[in-house]
């Protein structure tokens, strides 16, 4: 059965199937966003950090203090979520706050190479995916050996990517694909324990905390995107 999360009176689902067709305006190349429309700005600029799935939009508020110098974007395929997001950055805003913050309703499965361009990203966070815990929906998890390719692309080298789940079997997917793609490599947790967008990204989405009142696990991997080794 598809999980709910109830917001208010409505019932809104935790995750969306990435492969149906959704009624999302797609730019046709990364050049084609204005996002300083996004962003409030009166200059051209574009995102360098990116949530991927953000749900209710507890890490971008989170991380709009934690790098106030930085723009970060959350994508979001359901209509629903993304409208509570736009919400909580207005009222945000209204206390002038989260500026350097915007949500864009996007299906990453299908689009996100429309959105970055290369090596525009310094960080990119996956938190609580949806864990597709059939086998025949395997395909649907948001990091596989296909979508890498476009994460490595649009993540400048030196960048991060940050990984966390409360499934064990999820986690140890993200692990094992992204320890055999060459352009990527694990950052140990030791050196993790000062870095402030880790901290937040293990506590302040609305999943962690729900997990944290469930006492579930958490089950986070965090790498950095290295240079191609082909062509040292």
């Amino acid at each position: 059965a598809m999980a709910h999360v109830r917001r208010g009176r409505k019932r809104i689902r935790a995750h969306a199937n990435p492969f149906s067709e959704a009624d999302v305006a797609v730019p046709l190349q990364p050049g084609d966003i204005d996002w300083k429309t996004h962003f409030d700005r009166k200059v051209p600029c574009r995102p360098n950090i990116c949530d991927v799935g953000c749900g209710f939009g507890g890490l971008i508020l989170a991380l709009s203090s934690i790098l106030p110098e930085d723009l970060v974007v959350g994508l979001e395929i359901r209509p629903q979520a993304v409208a509570i997001v736009e919400e909580r950055l207005r009222k945000a805003r209204e206390d002038g706050k989260a500026s350097n913050v915007c949500v864009l309703r996007c299906n990453v499965m299908k689009h996100f190479a429309h959105y970055f361009s290369k090596g525009q990203l310094d960080k990119i966070f996956f938190t609580f995916a949806d864990p597709h815990f059939k086998k025949s929906n395997y395909r649907r998890r948001i990091i596989n050996e296909s979508f890498l390719a476009y994460y490595a692309f649009a993540l400048k080298v030196g960048g991060i990517c940050y990984t966390v789940t409360d499934v064990e079997d999820l986690y140890n997917w993200q692990v094992k694909h992204l320890d055999a793609h060459p352009l990527f490599e694990r950052i140990p947790e030791k050196e993790l324990q000062s870095d402030e967008c880790f901290k937040a990204m293990l506590t302040m989405t609305d999943e962690a905390k729900k997990v944290e009142r469930n006492e579930g696990s958490k089950y986070a991997a965090v790498y950095r995107r290295v240079a191609d080794p082909a062509k040292n």
